[in-house]
């Protein structure tokens, strides 16, 4: 088995999920992981698929492309090594920033959890309210082993006060099998 990441993005419509998992279908590729949004009326996909070594990738891509352009989409597909996980995370959390928006929310939290060594796996922002003025933010994201869950969660609330906005921060119990 082989794994690849597909990065397709164009203008919204009805049916591009179909689209692009029925050529991942037929080819009998199986998706593992996926992402997909509209942003600002454009829709991104991001998938990790494990694509069976019997299946000949030129003909998966040359299939995928040609739905994409019937559909008028951007797309790209490249290989990857191993499965993509990491054992190194032990715990997990979820971060909630509102707040007025600003210039370097983004920045001031990302560069806070990046320096503790807190991985970002996934993360949500939004312009919310009438007039678009209140900032949303959800991240998920993971903690290694050295990182004490009540230091991260306290040097994020001194980022929040920094910024004036609201946070919240919770640990997200994990099972370990």
């Amino acid at each position: 088995m082989r794994r690849f990441v597909l990065f397709t993005i164009g203008e919204d419509r009805p049916g591009i999920v179909s689209a692009i998992s029925g050529v991942l279908y037929r080819m009998h590729c199986n998706i593992e992981d996926s992402s997909m949004t509209i942003l600002r009326g454009n829709f991104a996909i991001i998938l990790i698929v494990a694509v069976p070594d019997e299946v000949d990738v030129s003909v998966l891509e040359s299939m995928l492309r040609e739905e994409a352009e019937r559909l008028g989409l951007f797309l790209t597909l490249r290989p990857i090594e191993g499965d993509g996980r990491s054992t190194k995370y032990v715990s997990y959390c979820l971060i909630k920033i509102f707040g007025e928006d600003k210039t370097g929310i983004v920045y001031k939290v990302s560069n806070l959890l990046a320096s503790m060594g807190v991985n970002i796996s996934d993360m949500r922002t939004k312009l919310a309210g009438r007039d678009k003025k209140l900032y949303a933010m959800l991240i998920e994201a993971e903690i290694p082993e050295e990182v004490v869950f009540e230091e991260l969660k306290e040097r994020l609330e001194k980022v929040a006060e920094e910024l004036d906005v609201d946070i919240t921060v919770e640990e997200v119990p994990t099972v370990h099998m």
